[in-house]
């Protein structure tokens, strides 16, 4: 029968408490989960941001339709507007935007589209965003003449 000798005990018992490795396998666990974390807000933000300059863009060119006295002056004012926004649009293919202007019963309605596939950041994520074209919409109302 062998004996053990007093030495191997310590020793592993030493090498169970040592905690140098745990910090890489935690590391290697957690960043993972951390740079998701971290592209999703990035994503999202994106989303939240080109939504935004989407409605106030239409928001602007429903106002600026107001000051039209026909409905092709008024469409021409909006046309104006949105090429000034689409130079300020915070993503590249702002000129994809499509633009549809109607009156109906004293309202007039701008409603703005973009495919989020013109934005590259968006395009180029695997996160799911909540559609693939932003649509949003403006209404005024105008003093029929």
């Amino acid at each position: 029968m062998k004996t053990r000798s007093p030495a191997r005990p310590r020793l592993l018992h030493r090498l169970l408490s040592d905690g140098h490795g745990s910090v890489l396998v935690e590391t290697a666990f957690a960043l993972p989960v951390l740079i998701a974390l971290l592209f999703g807000i990035l994503i999202y933000g994106c989303w939240f941001m080109t939504a935004h300059s989407l409605q106030q863009a239409a928001n602007d060119a429903a106002r600026a339709a107001v000051a039209g006295l026909t409905s092709t002056e008024r469409r021409a004012l909006v046309d104006q507007s949105i090429a000034a926004s689409r130079v300020a649009f915070p993503s590249p293919g702002g000129q994809a935007i499509a633009v549809s202007a109607s009156e109906n019963s004293g309202y007039y309605t701008v409603t703005l589209s973009y495919a989020l596939s013109n934005a590259p950041l968006l395009a180029a994520s695997s996160f799911l965003t909540p559609a693939s074209t932003l649509q949003r919409s403006a209404v005024v109302r105008i003093d029929p003449r």
